[in-house]
């Protein structure tokens, strides 16, 4: 058998070479960001006056939704130069951040002013409760939040970014594998004591044995130089708290210690709400806004929460 000729088989037609240099693949683009337009620029300026008028005095407005960092220091040092003030109040929107920043900012209105009002009208957590903890008055609405002093530290990941976390975490790890390693001894002993007919020494031993096999690996998991390292972050926050309670609060030295004991330690999360009950009934001297405050503190509610930075000193109108 004789084979025909082989079928032609069609090949797709070659694009020329400078169709093929031309041709891009289509790249998604962004949208820019919507700037503030000057109507909001006046509306936000209105209520940081307003909220100024209705207190009868002047402000400085710390409004930070972003972490806070010593560049937000020199601001503030520009904001109040040349300024002396019998009383003024620190406006706070803040959800922390460097607690070193925080101690600077605090003392920087002490120099300017002789009494500090810490004005909360929503959030001030984290090493923004250590602005508070320092001011002679803390003033807030009923919302308002405060947070435990806990430092957060930084851990970089397996993708390179850095996750935050509190620093007292590995100490309530290692405190409840303390207690974990109690109560075993405790149920282990009860049990050889009734079962086994061993005299108590012999007891113990087993116990302790059984505790250091099942205990023992978890407790050696806990890194001891980094509980070292987290242990030193801790008491930067409660040296400071002590700090500026016994300088500008009057604070007696014992009774400032066992606070800030309270406020690093105590609380059970960094994002534990501590609001004008908890605050009072730890001693500190807490005001909820007047009436007319709160319409005024309501407006700088609604502009805060749209601001990503804003640092700014307003005086009050003066009276013709």
């Amino acid at each position: 058998m004789v084979a025909g000729p082989k079928p032609k088989v069609a090949t797709p037609a070659r694009t020329p070479a400078s169709s093929r240099k031309s041709a891009k693949p289509a790249v998604a683009t962004r949208k820019p960001r919507s700037t503030p337009t000057s109507g909001d620029a006046a509306a936000l300026t209105k209520a940081l006056e307003d909220f100024v008028a209705v207190r009868g005095r002047p402000a400085l407005f710390l409004v930070l939704n972003e972490s806070l960092f010593g560049g937000h220091v020199l601001e503030v040092r520009r904001c109040l130069a040349g300024k002396d003030y019998p009383e003024m109040d620190l406006v706070i929107f803040s959800n922390g951040g460097n607690i070193n920043a925080a101690y600077q900012i605090l003392e920087l209105c002490h120099v300017h002013s002789q009494k500090v009002n810490a004005c909360v009208p929503l959030y001030a957590k984290s090493a923004a409760t250590l602005l508070c903890l320092g001011a002679d008055t803390i003033v807030l609405e009923e919302i308002s939040e405060l947070g435990p002093l806990d430092t957060q530290v930084g851990e970089e990941i397996k993708t390179g970014r850095v996750e935050y976390h509190s620093a007292l975490n590995p100490f309530k790890a290692l405190e409840q594998l303390q207690d974990f390693a109690l109560e075993t001894l405790d149920k282990v002993m009860k049990m050889l004591l009734l079962r086994s007919g061993m005299d108590l020494n012999e007891c113990l031993s087993h116990a302790n044995e059984f505790v250091s096999v099942t205990a023992g690996p978890l407790v050696n998991q806990l890194n001891a130089e980094r509980l070292g390292e987290y242990n030193r972050a801790l008491q930067v926050g409660l040296e400071y708290g002590v700090r500026v309670l016994t300088r500008h609060g009057g604070w007696d030295l014992q009774e400032a210690k066992e606070l800030m004991e309270r406020l690093v330690y105590g609380y059970p999360s960094h994002d534990y709400i501590i609001d004008h009950h908890e605050l009072v009934e730890l001693g500190l001297n807490v005001e909820l806004f007047t009436p007319d405050e709160q319409a005024a503190s309501t407006a700088l509610i609604e502009m805060g929460i749209r601001q990503n930075r804003l640092i700014r000193c307003v005086e009050p109108t003066a009276q013709p």
